[in-house]
């Protein structure tokens, strides 16, 4: 899989324009808060840069990543209601990718959690995916189990009507406002919406009462170790406020998850794409500063050291933290 598969540069360039455009637009009332650690919890924090109007700071305790001073709740809430770039990514952009995500995102990503299910021995009757888009991995994961009950969680007006359209059973609203799903699912999943949220203790918390005694909870989203972010920085795409502010490290994850109470944690980061995404930016014509950088050059220039890197890069993560990526078992 490489970066544009998912992620066409032509696209993503006007996203994250649009989102840039949306700063001024919705965030301008001022009233911004400070914030410790969104992992945990320290105020041991070294601010890092601005991009967009706004903040991001580097936890020195667990090296989380994340954007404070924080404008107010209900700033975000109108962005994600109201913006050009959140209207675009449902418009625009993601239908364009759907299909492509369906194959090399969303179908093996059904496999792998039916294979965790399985080592687990969980027998999944009750399902909920909280922020499930378009409904693609609840869709897959019917044809393979269409006797487990599905759950779509997902505030998005336009995004809701998708999934009802694919015959979900749907809960139109945040999560933090959902209510009578308490010890619900055997299995709740998560993905890629950690990054956007307010408070990601509380979110996890919420997300954790969903899932029956005995049950689990698999999160994925963005991580900070991640060697193309580690590389790129503040230029890196995916640092794209308003709608990534959170950045946790692993050590962060750690720290998070066992504030929520979770217990059976299990962590991993086996991205594929760390090695793709920084030859597209050194090669485009943003990265003219890394272009002389003699280390990558000589992994970017050739196919086979970049493949080999990746894979290095992926043994490396596993050797240093052999767990499976966010799952974690609510306690009996």
């Amino acid at each position: 899989m490489k970066e544009t598969d998912i992620r066409p540069l032509g696209l993503m360039k006007r996203y994250i324009e649009l989102s840039a455009k949306d700063v001024d637009l919705c965030f301008n009332e001022g009233g911004r808060r400070d914030l410790p650690c969104v992992s945990c919890g320290s105020i041991n924090i070294t601010k890092e840069f601005s991009k967009s109007g706004f903040d991001y700071a580097l936890c020195n305790e667990c090296g989380t990543l994340y954007q404070t001073p924080r404008p107010p709740i209900k700033e975000f809430d109108a962005f994600y209601k109201n913006s050009r770039s959140s209207k675009y990514w449902a418009d625009v952009f993601f239908p364009s990718v759907a299909e492509a995500r369906r194959e090399k995102i969303f179908k093996p990503r059904v496999q792998r959690l039916l294979e965790m299910c399985k080592d687990s021995n969980l027998n999944v009757s009750k399902l909920i995916d909280v922020g499930a888009g378009y409904g693609i991995f609840l869709e897959e994961w019917r044809k393979v189990k269409p006797e487990t009950e599905l759950i779509a969680i997902e505030p998005s007006v336009s995004l809701a009507k998708e999934c009802r359209n694919k015959k979900l059973s749907v809960v139109e609203s945040l999560v933090e406002n959902v209510e009578g799903y308490e010890d619900y699912a055997d299995l709740v999943v998560c993905f890629e919406v950690l990054e956007h949220v307010d408070s990601p203790l509380e979110f996890v918390k919420v997300l954790k009462k969903m899932v029956k005694p005995e049950g689990y909870l698999f999160i994925s989203t963005l991580c900070i170790d991640g060697f193309d972010l580690q590389v790129l920085w503040d230029k890196s795409s995916q640092i794209s406020p308003p709608h990534h502010i959170n950045f946790h490290s692993i050590k962060g994850f750690e720290k998070l998850f066992e504030s929520a109470g979770l217990t059976d944690v299990k962590i991993s980061t086996p991205g594929k794409l760390d090695v793709d995404i920084v030859k597209n930016f050194v090669t485009s014509s943003d990265g003219s500063e890394l272009q002389n950088n003699r280390f990558l050059k000589s992994i970017l220039d050739s196919d086979n050291k970049s493949n080999k890197f990746q894979e290095f890069l992926l043994s490396l993560i596993h050797i240093s933290s052999p767990r499976d990526r966010t799952r974690s078992r609510m306690p009996s």
